[in-house]
Parts: C-alpha cells; sequence; structure tokens
C-alpha cells in the first residue's frame, strides 16, 4: 500500500509542477501577443506617418525642380 501511496503522491506532484508551468508559458505568451499587437499598431501608424511625409517631401522635390 506504501508503494502505491508513494506513487499518487509522485503522480499528483508532478501534474501540480506541469499545471503551473503550463500556467506561467501562457500568461508569457499572452503577454507577448499584446507586445505584438501593439508592435503591429506601431508600425502602421509609423507606415502611414512615412507616407504623408513622403508625398509631401516629393511634392516640394517637384515645385522645385518646376521652379
Amino acid at each position: 500500500m506504501k508503494e502505491r501511496e508513494r506513487r499518487e503522491r509522485a503522480i499528483a506532484k508532478a501534474k501540480a509542477e506541469l499545471d503551473d508551468a503550463t500556467d506561467e508559458h501562457e500568461a508569457k505568451t499572452s503577454a507577448f501577443e499584446v507586445e505584438r499587437e501593439a508592435l503591429e499598431r506601431r508600425a502602421r501608424a509609423e507606415e502611414v506617418r512615412w507616407e504623408k511625409q513622403k508625398e509631401k517631401l516629393e511634392a516640394a522635390l517637384r515645385r522645385a525642380r518646376e521652379s
């Protein structure tokens, strides 16, 4: 009987460790996803900003060439 109890305790401990590690992993990957989404928003905003600036500068270049 003692061997069975020892095995059951070992199984319960291993399962608890696995559950804890799984929770930690899920929390980390969730945080990474939030960071990734924020970076994608920043990248899209930068692309919009750059396109506007580029259009403005190219228009100024055309005007300078036409002068």
